[in-house]
């Protein structure tokens, strides 16, 4: 019972955010050019403004562990090139491959993995999953821009494809975030509570215009891909990462970070960067709400896996 209000604690706030978008945009009080140019606020000042004090905040020397970082780094980068490779061969048109992608490797770590990871192990371990998530920022950011980039158009230019990435303000501000924090230069407190200000609004803000957009017709349409996706996103990925992870003996706690750092739902900003980014951002907000609407029964069925093998 207490997995089960875990899990709706965490996904009916979401929902609720959601679905009041949802109705705001069907009665007709906004329409899909506010939708398109608020979403451009969120994408070049609301979103990089979360990024950067989530990142800024982070006390990178406490609770490093070179282990867990690595392992993120590393196995968000080998399902990223697994996706580059095969996702084109299972979907044939080129404006979902990056989306696909970006579904995959991005997962909603803060606002949906941190009340899992402390509701199975503890806040006292907050701390190591915080340095993970900087360094998973930095990878998936990249590599989901990488994608979208990469699969815009029918011909590539590699050269405009790096500036494009280096350009985006999501690279930029968490550039800037761990540049500040490494070095040690503190920001004013006047202006810091600014840009708190500016990241609070971020993620209502990012589910209110995912509810706006999203299309129930199109589910039938998309129906595969979020099957397809829900599946990789929330059972067997996290899977390969518990199996590896305790094969490669690492703690019982690790394992748990690890898997809240690739078994959460997709990210609700990548259907901001997907429609920013004029990728098919109907396809990214199906996978958002669909893989947040699964990982109920998901959670469920993790915890009890973990208890009957003695992790938690």
């Amino acid at each position: 019972m207490s997995v089960i209000l875990l899990g709706l604690n965490v996904v009916t706030p979401l929902f609720i955010v959601m679905l009041i978008g949802y109705i705001t945009r069907r009665a007709g009080l906004i329409n899909d050019n506010v939708v398109g140019a608020t979403n451009r606020l969120l994408f070049w000042i609301f979103l990089p403004s979360i990024l950067f004090v989530s990142v800024y905040e982070t006390d990178l020397a406490k609770a490093f562990n070179v282990a867990l970082i690595l392992y993120s780094v590393i196995g968000t980068t080998l399902i990223f090139l697994a996706g580059m490779v095969l996702v084109p061969r299972f979907e044939k048109v080129r404006s979902r491959c990056g989306v696909i992608i970006q579904a995959l490797i991005r997962g909603n770590e803060v606002y949906f993995g941190f009340p899992v990871l402390v509701s199975l192990i503890g806040a006292e371990y907050l701390g190591p999953m915080s340095i993970v998530i900087v360094f998973a920022v930095i990878s998936f950011n990249t590599y989901s821009i990488v994608a979208l980039e990469y699969f815009k158009g029918e011909k590539v230019n590699i050269k405009e494809l790096i500036l494009n990435v280096l350009k985006n303000p999501m690279i930029l501000t968490t550039i800037a975030a761990v540049m500040l924090n490494m070095t040690g230069i503190r920001i004013p407190f006047m202006i810091m509570s600014g840009i708190k200000s500016l990241s609070q609004v971020a993620t209502p803000f990012a589910l209110f215009l995912l509810g706006a957009s999203f299309n129930i017709v199109s589910t039938r349409k998309y129906i595969k891909q979020v099957i397809w996706v829900s599946l990789l996103r929330l059972f067997i990925i996290p899977a390969i990462v518990v199996l590896t992870t305790v094969w490669m003996g690492f703690s019982p706690t690790d394992t748990v970070i690890l898997f809240v750092t690739f078994g959460v739902p997709a990210a609700v900003a990548g259907y901001s960067m997907a429609r920013e980014m004029n990728a098919d951002y109907e396809l990214a907000s199906q996978f958002v709400v669909f893989t947040t609407a699964f990982s109920l029964l998901s959670i469920f069925i993790w915890t009890v896996v973990f208890q009957f093998v003695g992790i938690i």
